[in-house]
Formats: C-alpha cells, structure tokens, sequence
C-alpha cells in the first residue's frame, strides 16, 4: 500500500511540474496598450526607471496587472509593446523609453528560460567565417553590433524549433559603415528549453 502511495505521488509531482513548465507567463494582456508617444511623456518624468513611478504612471494610463508584472520583469526599463502567439515559443518586443539609442528590442517568450532577450555581446562562430575574415581586412574595426536585431523567421524542425534574427556588422560605431549583417539562430528543443544561439551566415 506504501510503494503505491509513493508511486502514485511521484507521477502526481511529475504532471504537475510538467504543465507549470508549459504553462504560458507571457500572452496579449502583457502588452501595455497605450500611445508610445503618451507612454515616453509619462515615463519620462521618472527619475531613470525608478520602480515606484514607472508603476504609477503605467497605472495612470490603464496598464494591466499582467503588464505591470513583465515591466517588473525587465525592472521597469521599459514594457512589451507587441506580442505575437508563435506556438512552443512566443515572439514579443519591448520599448525601452530611458535609452539613449535603440530604444525597442525583441524577446523570445515562455520558454525555458521564460524571458530571453535577443540583444547579444557575441554569437559563436562568426570570427572563423571566411566571409568575415575577407571584411575584416576591408574594415579594420568591423565588429558584430548586438543590439537592433531584425526578426526574419522561425523555423520548425523535428529537433525543435529556431528563431532566426539579422544583425548588423559594423566599422567601429553606430554612425560607421555597415557593410554587412549577420544572421543568427536562437536555438530550442521540441519542449521549448533555450539550447543557445547559433551562427548561421553572413549577409552582403
């Protein structure tokens, strides 16, 4: 009778992790509906993300309890403005008001981690590209800029899944040349756990 009651409480305990695991944090009612030029106004009159004011003005201007949880998420530096339902793993991006530059940024969402954000110092690989090494002597301060991704596509393979983003090449700093961008996959399995980025082509 023990070993059942054990048994039976295993499988229980494992189900139960099973559908918290794939139970969505993230959805529609997490995006804060408002005017972007109203909510920059608004924030702007907080002192650099202070937790206590951006709360209260997104309140002001009818944000909801699940917005104001992602915005906690992110400690206030900004809100989701759009998301996008895409199966296992959901497509969102988020404005962040208090930057100097690149003020949006895509998230990858209710995975495993259940936030990843796109912008990246690196991705694997793309020093020992021959193509990049051929740029690299045209452009002596060519150097990967991590930040701005463009959303291309997801991919669905029998493995998992893989969300593909374009990022700049640039000669130095945000002003230089531009000569290419790279292209880069966010990697998950079947059951939407985060296997990492992965280098896939450079892009004249």
């Amino acid at each position: 009778m023990w070993v059942k009651t054990i048994i039976s409480t295993v499988l229980l305990t494992g189900l139960i992790s099973t559908a918290s695991a794939n139970t969505s944090v993230y959805s529609k009612s997490s995006v804060w509906k408002v005017n972007d030029q109203q909510a920059f106004t608004a924030l702007m009159s907080c002192d650099t993300a202070a937790s206590a004011c951006v709360a209260k003005k997104m309140q002001q201007l009818g944000a909801s309890a699940e917005a104001l949880s992602f915005s906690a998420a992110i400690n206030y530096e900004g809100y989701l403005a759009n998301f996008q339902e895409k199966g296992t793993v959901d497509l969102g991006s988020v404005i962040y008001p208090f930057r100097a530059n690149t003020n949006t940024a895509y998230v990858l969402l209710n995975a495993q981690p259940k936030m990843i954000n796109t912008e990246i110092a690196t991705v694997a690989g793309l020093e020992q590209d021959a193509s990049f090494k051929q740029l690299k002597k045209k452009y002596k301060n060519l150097e990967f800029w991590g930040t701005n991704a463009a959303f291309v596509k997801v991919n669905k393979l029998s493995s998992g899944i893989s969300y593909v983003f374009n990022y700049l090449l640039k000669d130095g700093c945000r002003a230089c040349a531009t000569p290419a961008s790279v292209q880069v996959a966010f990697r998950f399995n079947r059951q939407g756990k985060f296997l990492g980025t992965r280098f896939v082509k450079i892009l004249q």
